[in-house]
């Protein structure tokens, strides 16, 4: 692909004339995984940093570089971006050519209930003639081959690639909150956003329930225009959710617990 198509999205305004048309074979943000002619994008990562790794990326063939710190006198084109972490998403979109709009996306958030979900809605669909591929928290299920997890959500490549790879006509993903904040869905819109609970977690790397919240939000900011939120009502955040969807006109489906009803002889 040429590079100048690659960054529609990433960046804003005209490349330079000499860069614009320099052909990309591929598209990383580790530089282990550099061939000749790959796009590397240098992510500041929370255990190292990919900046660290530009001129080993050179050397084993990069053709270009993104990054969002300044830098200066490589070998190669460098671009610099705001956030090389959103930029790697949208980067990601247009190399593998826009896959979740090509399938019907699902995805399921929360603390608790992720991974019986999405089986519960595999299985349903399923029995009714729907085949689909499960990303989640377990393993990945891709055309009805299984495959280690090491995250619920992966990351941005390794996600659009097994987007491409699946040919089930349905998706449902386990999304985390540590992926949204990371950007790891940057680029993948949904058909339909579900809900589950919110309980203290993680507040490690969110510090209070409501930045944790937030995380969480930025799920149905992914909604494509026509899809759908499905919200447990009963849980205090999803209320939250629901009220805050309402005020963007989102199309949501709230739903709450059927409690039994007990009558005493004499109300019979």
């Amino acid at each position: 692909m040429i590079l100048k198509d690659i960054l529609k999205e990433a960046i804003n305004g005209d490349l330079p004339k000499d860069v614009e048309h320099i052909s990309i074979t591929g598209v990383t943000d580790n530089s282990k995984e550099i061939k000749k002619g790959f796009l590397f994008v240098a992510v500041t990562g929370y255990k190292s940093d990919g900046h660290n790794y530009i001129n080993d990326a050179i050397r084993l063939g990069a053709s270009a570089v993104i990054g969002n710190r300044d830098i200066k006198g490589l070998e190669v084109p460098y671009l610099r971006v705001e956030n090389s972490r959103k930029a790697l998403g949208q980067i990601a979109k247009r190399f593998y050519g826009d896959p979740s709009n090509q399938k019907i996306m699902i995805g399921i958030t929360g603390t608790n209930g992720k991974t019986t979900t999405s089986y519960m809605l595999q299985q349903i669909l399923e029995e009714n003639g729907v085949t689909c591929s499960v990303i989640g928290t377990i393993q990945h299920i891709i055309n009805g081959n299984k495959v280690d997890s090491h995250n619920t959500t992966p990351g941005t490549m390794e996600l659009n690639s097994l987007l491409v790879e699946s040919r089930d006509m349905v998706v449902i993903m386990e999304v985390s909150s540590h992926g949204l904040a990371q950007y790891r869905l940057e680029g993948i819109e949904f058909d339909f956003c579900v809900f589950t609970n919110l309980y203290h977690d993680h507040l490690d790397f969110h510090g209070t329930m409501e930045d944790y919240f937030l995380a969480k939000l930025l799920l149905f900011e992914k909604l494509k225009p026509s899809g759908l939120a499905v919200i447990n009502g009963d849980d205090f955040w999803g209320g939250e959710t629901a009220r805050i969807l309402m005020g963007e006109k989102c199309q949501s489906l709230c739903f709450w617990k059927i409690q039994s009803l007990r009558f005493s002889h004499n109300q019979l």
